[in-house]
């Protein structure tokens, strides 16, 4: 769920191509390719050639949780059996990027972590809090072979390579109860007025609080407005405001709001904004997809599936009782844009075994394994299509493949001392006043690029 600061367009399609199953998509190499070390890019379990190590521990950590973690899990698994090193599993819910920040400057910091984002692993590169992929003993040009050009820039800081993408996923995916949609004989929308008129449906034949949302987790809303502002505008505007030259006064974003609070209101919602505001991400989740639901429509990435799936009801249907659809359209520049949401992991340590695990993650082994667990897809361009377990999946991995151009979810591109946008956001369905939030937050932002250069 992570966010990057820089856009690449064609080199991200290219990974979906080649993830991607049937219509259109690339099958991995034949008898797979070398991975670095000598590892097997796409078969075996071969730990890297040449390392030497085995037998150390090491710790890795984030704030994945529920089936996510359990996804993870699998891969941590997969590396324990493949080098004789064992990786153990921290998990930090709340608070994340403060503690470990507070690890790091207490000297116990995780051998491995996952970045909370961009700007904090800007910030932490540029501390020393986190080592450069050379410190581990690993060239990183030899890993650029595993990978579609461009896929590593986005975990360099000042030309050095300190970050690697390790999984993505859509965040164009609107999430759905097929079967409640035939019920009230509805179509799923295509265009923004579509899914206005779908929810007021729903409304009259079905639940009379149609769309769930998590907006107790504030980044739920950043995806919202990320997604709208991106279709109304198109990637070259999208990527402007994410960055230091973005202007957050500017009508555009104003705009983006009013529209974004077309649907998000009380009368559509389980509970009102209010009720909203007290709901974690994975609770609006089983809102709509739980065994008790109360709602049909849930708008998040392409990561709710493997939730809700493997951990909200494991009875759900794919087609029948779960199913997603293309963020709705406005006739602007962005409709056929995709937007993704990925993860950089990074090295805080150089202890024994920490080189093995990193070396591990670009490869096919660690791809396949994640793959198959329907989760996440995977960066690394020999992992087999044939991994990827499910239609949703499989969807998931082309939506991307034929987007016109895509762009990473960006809020957690904004640097790391910028003020919290989910929580700007949080106000502005509340009703507070927009342009003084705006203005505020604007203030905020451009201090906290000032303040990275």
């Amino acid at each position: 769920m992570a966010k990057f600061p820089r856009f690449l367009t064609l080199p991200i399609a290219a990974v979906m191509i080649v993830s991607a199953c049937g219509g259109g998509g690339t099958p991995a190499p034949a008898g797979g390719s070398t991975a670095p070390g000598g590892s097997t890019a796409a078969g075996g379990s071969q730990a890297p050639a040449g390392s030497g190590v085995t037998g150390a521990t090491i710790t890795v950590t984030s704030l994945w949780g529920g089936s996510e973690q359990d996804a993870f899990q699998k891969v941590l698994d997969e590396f324990n059996k493949a080098t004789g090193n064992t990786a153990t599993y921290q998990a930090q819910r709340t608070d994340y990027a403060t503690v470990l920040q507070s690890k790091i400057t207490s000297g116990s910091p995780p051998d491995v972590a996952i970045m909370p984002g961009l700007g904090f692993l800007r910030q932490f590169a540029r501390s020393g809090g986190i080592k450069k992929i050379s410190d581990l003993g690993i060239d990183p040009t030899s890993l650029e072979a595993n990978y579609p050009p461009g896929i590593l820039d986005p975990g360099k800081v000042d030309g050095q390579l300190y970050g690697l993408m390790v999984k993505f996923n859509s965040k164009s995916t609107f999430w759905y109860r097929p079967d409640k949609l035939t019920a009230a004989g509805a179509n799923t929308p295509k265009s923004w007025d579509d899914l206005k008129a779908l929810i007021t449906t729903l409304q009259s034949k079905g639940s009379a609080t149609p769309l769930a949302l998590g907006a107790k987790d504030s980044w739920t809303l950043t995806d919202w407005f990320e997604e709208i502002y991106l279709r109304q505008n198109g990637a070259d505007a999208y990527k402007k405001l994410f960055s230091a030259d973005g202007d957050w006064t500017d009508p555009t974003v104003s705009k983006a709001l009013d529209t974004m609070k077309e649907v998000l209101t009380d009368k559509n919602i389980p509970g009102g904004i209010t009720g909203a505001l007290g709901v974690a991400f994975t609770d609006g989740i089983a809102q709509v997809f739980g065994t008790t639901a109360k709602a049909d429509l849930y708008y998040e990435g392409g990561f709710v599936g493997g939730i809700a799936t493997g951990q909200t009801n494991t009875a759900l249907e794919i087609g029948k009782t779960i199913d997603w659809f293309g963020f709705p359209t406005f006739g602007g520049p962005g409709d056929t844009a995709a937007e993704i949401g990925g993860d950089e992991i990074a090295a805080l340590t150089t202890n024994p075994g920490v080189k093995e695990f990193i070396q591990f993650m670009t490869t096919a082994d660690s791809g396949n394994t994640w793959a198959k667990t329907g989760a996440i897809i995977s960066p690394v361009k020999a992992v087999d299509a044939s991994s990827y377990p499910n239609d949703l999946a499989k969807k998931e991995a082309a939506q991307v493949a034929g987007a016109s151009a895509v762009v990473y979810d960006g809020s957690d591109t904004l640097p790391a001392g910028a003020p919290d946008m989910g929580a700007m956001l949080q106000d502005v369905i509340q009703g507070k006043d927009t342009t003084a939030l705006l203005n505020t937050f604007n203030t905020g932002v451009k201090s906290a690029w000032a303040g990275e250069k």
